[in-house]
């Protein structure tokens, strides 16, 4: 902290003395633009007519007027004070004075002018002043726009579409994106516009519409200058638009030609036709240099059949399944006009040959790589270590256009505070990859008509050790089904059909003095209400345990996972778990009781009842909501809101270790380290600095970012500054039995309506960016505001004591 102290005030006394001398700002009879402005603007945002000039203000540092800090860098480098390598570099990072340029101002004054007469103002005028402000060097440019009265669509008709079916016209017209006040049954092509103002763009919009869906239509053979409009005054206030339209003959789907070509030298060619009912005509396919690939994977993908009517989405959707299998590494469909081929009802049909190259199905990858994993009841927020693995790939397992995937991977870690290696774990898992939903779930691919559907089948073994902790987890066992349902680009389901973990946890012999010491906090005897929490936390930590989920996730993303600059991502999912364990239970161990636990497998338990394993039914809920927002070129706000509640069924009377909610850390409120926060206003350690041991049923949490771009290509990264505010809280539901507390007035960290806002733990602080194009390393400097922990209190201690994060990543 003193050397960052240190190092902005050697920067200030350099910009102070860059500021002393003339050779920082070259040509100073040139004033420099301060602020660009409109006035009269109220049709559109700033934004956007600010996108439509060229003349700008330097930029200013998360918006704060006076701090352009990439002016104050140019300045210094350009005084020569610092060397000459040196000063080149603060050149290149700052940004040179905007210098007021009067010729552009004017060609500003007629782009805005061209813009608003594109956008229906056909009397617009625009004017620009320059006003000198405190500063005789410092001038503010301001666009004065008087818009005049806009002129609107009256009526809109398209031509030249006759022979689309009177279905498809009344289609093509709802759809308009100069929407009809109603549409005449017999003549839907022709209709009056609902207070629609003229815009070219909009007419462009609509004619790549129309282009769209004709070519969904079975006009093949449409283009851009097949669609004119044509635009007609009818008075000064208003148009009537023409589409005039030569849409060209209508086709139907031909035959269809598969030819592959593969790696395998020594695969003799082969070929074969695909089964397709209801399809008039046949799909055929050959191979040469490729022994595995089987017709099933190039039926499934083809989604049109000879004999239907063209789409050209269909084709794309064809492209899109065989790519997204994985099988190979080139693509291509290619119409084959004919002449002489034509269907059973005179309309021409159009054959069409895919060309395709398969990759090599065996690859194997070894590994090293580093790691950053979170580290629950440490003392540490994270740990880092090394680690070397090794993956085997088979792009073609079945010939169906599955992926078969065998990873094995052992790292050894250590906390940040430490210089030993503490920690060890050993992983291997595989997964089988379908490019179709299996079973009886193949019909909805096509009844939803799915924009790409996936099933995925995977298990994975795990085994570690903690020596800092005294634990070791012996075993711990995966299996999932999964189907992934892409709807669009953007939005996908995820279901979860089998969802199961076993675990079998053990201890070393430093396991009281690590785990429990830490627990008890130092001392020697725990309370009555310590005791009844310490049980709850060695069942979940030593006690082998089983848990199976049918959860369904509904998923809508368009912001770019790494960078997360602009869009959004939308998550909720529902789930409810621990009903397997307990038809076995029920059923087969147990019969006409419930025990909690069935026997423990070889691996996982043993035959005695402590090594049962314990199962708890549960329902569970949560919404993830993110958006980000850019300000400015170089200035984002993000923020996220957090809500989930998880109920116990049956006997049980918490959630299952894994399904419960955290809250602190560095993803999630900053101002605490990880696992820190809550239960409400109870805490686990002495002075309210304790992890969270149990969880909680209920999480509320919600972040803010300001981003803002401080420099760009140093060390081939760019230098994102942040501000960040962070609230939240997880809490005990109502079946929990949480805190027993002796004293009424204390709080037992259970949910209540009338009081939670008060137990939201608040905290703010500031943060660092290193974004390179494909890693992004973050540091956050959090403190804490509020701490429902300490109330009454003036000041937190963690205000006091800030903490520091370090992650990969965007917090969120």
């Amino acid at each position: 902290m003193r050397l960052l102290c240190v190092a902005s005030l050697c920067l200030l006394a350099l910009h102070s003395s860059a500021f002393g001398q003339s050779a920082g700002d070259a040509s100073p009879a040139v004033p420099i633009v301060e602020r660009v402005r409109f006035e009269g603007n109220d049709q559109f945002a700033d934004a956007t007519l600010r996108a439509q000039v060229r003349s700008r203000a330097n930029r200013r540092f998360l918006s704060i007027p006076g701090f352009t800090w990439w002016r104050w860098l140019h300045r210094i480098g350009a005084s020569g004070a610092l060397g000459g390598r040196l000063s080149r570099g603060f050149l290149s990072l700052g940004e040179p004075p905007a210098r007021l340029d009067t010729s552009l101002v004017a060609a500003d004054v007629e782009r805005l002018r061209l813009y608003y007469q594109q956008e229906g103002f056909r009397e617009a005028a625009v004017a620009a002043r320059i006003d000198t402000l405190r500063r005789d060097d410092r001038v503010r440019v301001t666009f004065a726009v008087a818009p005049g009265p806009p002129t609107y669509v009256r009526r809109m008709a398209y031509e030249g579409l006759s022979g689309l079916e009177r279905a498809q016209q009344r289609r093509l017209a709802r759809a308009s994106l100069l929407p009809p006040e109603r549409l005449d049954p017999d003549q839907p092509l022709q209709f009056r516009v609902r207070d629609q103002r003229f815009s070219e763009p909009l007419l462009l919009a609509e004619r790549r519409r129309v282009l769209t869906f004709l070519r969904k239509a079975g006009y093949a053979a449409v283009a851009r200058d097949s669609v004119r409009a044509l635009v007609s005054p009818q008075s000064p206030d208003s148009f009537d638009v023409t589409f005039r339209v030569r849409p060209g003959p209508r086709y139907r789907f031909g035959d269809v030609a598969y030819e592959i070509t593969g790696p395998e030298d020594a695969a003799a060619p082969r070929g074969d036709t695909l089964a397709l009912p209801s399809a008039d005509g046949v799909a055929t396919w050959t191979a040469t240099g490729e022994s595995r690939l089987r017709g099933g994977l190039l039926r499934r993908a083809l989604r049109f059949q000879p004999g239907a009517w063209y789409d050209q989405s269909a084709v794309r959707a064809t492209k899109r399944r065989l790519e997204a299998t994985g099988v190979f590494s080139f693509s291509d469909i290619t119409p084959l006009p004919s002449d002489s081929a034509v269907s059973t009802d005179s309309v021409p049909r159009l054959p069409h040959r895919i060309t395709l190259r398969t990759r090599e199905r065996h690859q194997i990858r070894l590994e090293t790589f580093m790691l950053q994993r979170s580290v629950v009841l440490a003392g540490s927020d994270s740990e880092l270590g090394t680690g070397i693995g090794g993956t085997y790939t088979n792009a073609n397992l079945l010939g169906g256009g599955e992926t078969f995937t065998l990873r094995a991977s052992g790292s050894l870690s250590a906390n940040l505070d430490s210089t030993l290696f503490n920690a060890a774990q050993a992983e291997v898992s595989t997964s089988l990859a379908l490019p179709y939903l299996i079973g009886p779930f193949g019909r909805l691919d096509r009844r939803l008509r799915l924009y790409q559907s996936r099933t995925r089948l995977s298990l994975s073994l795990l085994t570690a050790r903690r020596d800092a902790l005294g634990l070791i987890i012996r075993g711990r066992g995966g299996a999932r089904v999964r189907l992934e349902l892409q709807h669009t680009p953007s939005l996908a389901s995820l279901v979860d059909l089998l969802d199961l973990n076993l675990s079998n946890p053990d201890t070393t012999a430093n396991f009281e003095e690590n785990f429990l010491g830490t627990l008890a906090g130092g001392g020697d005897t725990l309370s009555v209400t310590e005791q009844v929490q310490r049980a709850q936390i060695l069942e979940d930590y030593t006690q082998p345990q089983i848990n199976n989920a049918l959860r369904y996730t509904l998923r809508s993303t368009t912001a770019n996972p790494l960078r997360r600059e602009r869009g959004h991502s939308y998550e909720g999912a529902i789930e409810v778990g621990g009903n397997l364990p307990y038809l076995l239970d029920r059923l087969v161990f147990s019969p006409d009781s419930v025990a909690g636990a069935i026997p423990g497998l070889p691996f996982f338990g043993g035959q005695q009842a402590e090594d049962d394993l314990i199962y708890r039914q549960y329902v569970r809920a949560i919404v993830d909501l993110r958006r980000y927002r850019p300000l400015t070129r170089a200035t984002v706000f993000a923020w996220k809101a957090i809500g989930g509640v998880g109920h116990p069924l049956g006997q049980a009377t918490v959630l299952p270790f894994d399904r419960r909610f955290y809250s602190g850390g560095a993803t999630s409120v900053r101002g605490w380290r990880l696992r820190e926060l809550g239960p409400g206003g109870a805490s686990f350690g002495a002075g309210g600095d304790g992890t969270n041991f149990l969880g909680g049923d209920v999480k509320l949490e919600a972040s803010a970012e300001l981003r803002s771009t401080m420099l760009r290509n140093v060390l081939a990264a760019n230098w994102i500054g942040v501000l960040f505010a962070d609230a939240g809280n997880v809490w005990f539901g109502p079946r929990n039995p949480g805190f027993a507390q002796e004293d009424s007035d204390a709080p037992t960290g259970t949910f209540a309506v009338d009081s939670f806002l008060g137990d939201l733990g608040v905290g703010t602080g500031f943060g660092l960016r290193l974004a390179w194009d494909y890693l992004i390393v973050r540091f956050d400097l959090a403190y804490r505001v509020f701490d429902p922990q300490e109330r009454g209190l003036p000041l937190p201690q963690g205000f006091r004591q800030p903490v520091l994060h370090f992650g990969i990543g965007h917090a969120f």
